[in-house]
């Protein structure tokens, strides 16, 4: 005689993918059929396939009927009844938010090795490291001649030296804009400060040579900055040592200091420790990618042009103790304010795609730069459409699937927040891979991270494993939590209502295109 069990559905997103893979594979452990009737909506399912039970539309608070007929009925009803009673232990508590140092969820699932830094400017870069010697006050002081031809000529050197320095500033005030112009002025504002000339002359009559009067006026300009309580003036002593070498090199010559700016030959992530503004201007801006520094404040004036050039830039970062090899690709990405040192080949790949869908929305912006202009008020955009279908995409794993399929939808301004949106994707998988069987995963998630729910399609160029099951489509659904009440589960319901066809299955996998893709499939949901 059959077995009835009746269940009310606790389940605060319903009956989806994980808990209908759960029930599917603990009924097909039974060989007694098992019927799964909602009540409300008056669906059956199959409670032996996860699919149907998805199509069964069942929602918290559904009552549902399950019916087991068969020789291990009573057992398989035992099983099915304790499954049922724990399912809702099953959701996760959500992941705490983290805020300097966060990693996105689909780099965290490549384990990389990070060292932290802060943030300058965002952007990432991979490239060769180069490290850049830098000059502090010290050595200028250690590497001084010692020498002093007398008061006349030393006061002579040191006059020379400044109109020299002058003439450049000048010059490159003529080939200079924004705040790369700024910058020079203020430096050669410094450099014609009437007390920092008359310091210097000052330490010149007290019998030194120009070479130490330079270096100590501009020390005690630097200990008076260093006593504000203003962490913007205190970061002016970078620029002080700026003007301290090229005033000693105009006055020198360029030689004296030993100070040729280094030579990029090929795209370069940069490390220095005290990077003056001269130096970083000096640098091969076609080749320099990336900035890695252990000392500069996010207000120095070498941290301001950074910004302003678009360099990806760290500061903090302790690299002395690091080995890096010249010829070894590292990576800097300041974004997340992490810098990788030795990435495998499964972060390189991350990264080279992440470079280039930062590079498609940069280009897309530009495009739609006047349309946004006047557009008022914000359009609703249909749950499907041919920019949301992704043909034979080449994705070598389900994280990569999954973070090229929300890149989309941040390229097609669905999101805005597309980390926070994978977040919330894989916060479903971890727990209950939303595979379904024929070559089908349906990966998804009600999020308020997406301005528009959409359906998002991709083919692959090649099967790739989705819990322990080889898949070659994906469907994945991003439903907006102003969406109306059930309207995830709805949507999902659906889809595996058109999954379960095995006409329309079929016809999905003869497509020929995107275009192909998108008519099939808007056809079938407007039935």
């Amino acid at each position: 005689m059959a077995v009835s069990i009746t269940w009310l559905c606790e389940l605060d997103e319903g009956i989806h993918a994980r808990p209908a893979g759960y029930i599917a594979r603990l009924c097909n452990l039974f060989q007694a059929a098992i019927d799964w009737e909602n009540t409300r909506t008056g669906l059956r399912a199959n409670a032996k396939s996860a699919l149907s039970l998805i199509a069964s539309d069942t929602l918290l608070n559904d009552e549902c009927r399950i019916t087991l007929d068969g020789e291990d009925e009573q057992q398989a009803a035992a099983r099915l009844h304790a499954l049922l009673a724990d399912l809702p232990a099953f959701s996760m508590q959500p992941e705490p938010v983290t805020g300097q140092g966060y990693l996105p969820r689909c780099l965290r699932e490549l384990n990389p090795q990070v060292i932290q830094g802060t943030r300058i400017h965002p952007g990432a870069a991979i490239a060769r490291p180069r490290v850049m010697q830098s000059l502090t006050f010290a050595d200028i002081i250690d590497r001084n001649p010692g020498h002093t031809d007398g008061i006349e000529s030393e006061t002579a050197r040191f006059r020379a030296g400044i109109a020299s320095l002058r003439g450049e500033k000048q010059h490159a005030l003529s080939q200079t804009r924004g705040i790369e112009h700024d910058l020079i002025a203020a430096h050669l504002t410094l450099i014609d400060d009437g007390e920092f000339q008359e310091a210097t002359i000052g330490y010149l009559n007290d019998g030194m040579n120009a070479w130490s009067a330079i270096a100590r006026v501009s020390l005690d300009v630097c200990q008076q900055l260093e006593q504000s309580s203003s962490r913007y003036l205190q970061e002016r002593t970078l620029d002080m040592l700026d003007i301290a070498t090229q005033l000693i090199g105009a006055a020198y010559g360029e030689r004296a200091l030993d100070r040729s700016p280094l030579l990029l030959t090929e795209p370069t992530i940069v490390f220095a420790s005290y990077l003056t503004p001269s130096l970083l201007l000096a640098l091969d801006r076609s080749r320099l990618v990336g900035l890695v520094l252990s000392s500069t404040g996010k207000t120095s004036h070498t941290a301001i042009l950074a910004r302003s050039l678009g360099i990806p830039t760290l500061a903090d970062v302790d690299f002395a103790p690091l080995t890096l090899d010249a010829g070894q690709l590292i990576v800097i990405d300041a974004e997340s304010g992490i810098l990788i040192t030795h990435p495998d080949e499964n972060v390189l790949r991350y990264y080279r795609h992440e470079m280039a869908v930062q590079q498609a929305m940069q280009q897309r912006l530009r495009i739609n730069a006047a349309i946004n202009k006047d557009q008022t008020g914000v359009i609703e955009k249909p749950l499907l459409t041919v920019e949301t279908i992704l043909w034979r995409m080449d994705a070598r794993d389900k994280n990569e699937a999954i973070k090229m399929m929300v890149d989309n939808l941040w390229l097609q301004q669905r999101t805005n927040a597309r980390d926070k949106l994978c977040d919330d994707i894989w916060a479903r998988e971890v727990p209950f891979p939303t595979v379904v069987g024929s070559g089908f995963a349906i990966p998804h998630a009600q999020s308020d991270y997406i301005h528009h729910s959409t359906l998002s399609v991709a083919t692959l160029r090649r099967p790739i494993a989705w819990g322990g099951v080889l898949v070659d489509t994906l469907f994945m659904l991003t439903i907006s939590k102003d969406a109306e009440n059930n309207a995830h589960m709805k949507h999902f319901s659906t889809l595996a209502r058109m999954l379960m066809n095995d006409e329309f299955v079929s016809r999905i996998k003869q497509a020929k295109g995107p275009k192909a893709l998108y008519t099939l499939i808007s056809r079938t949901l407007a039935c």
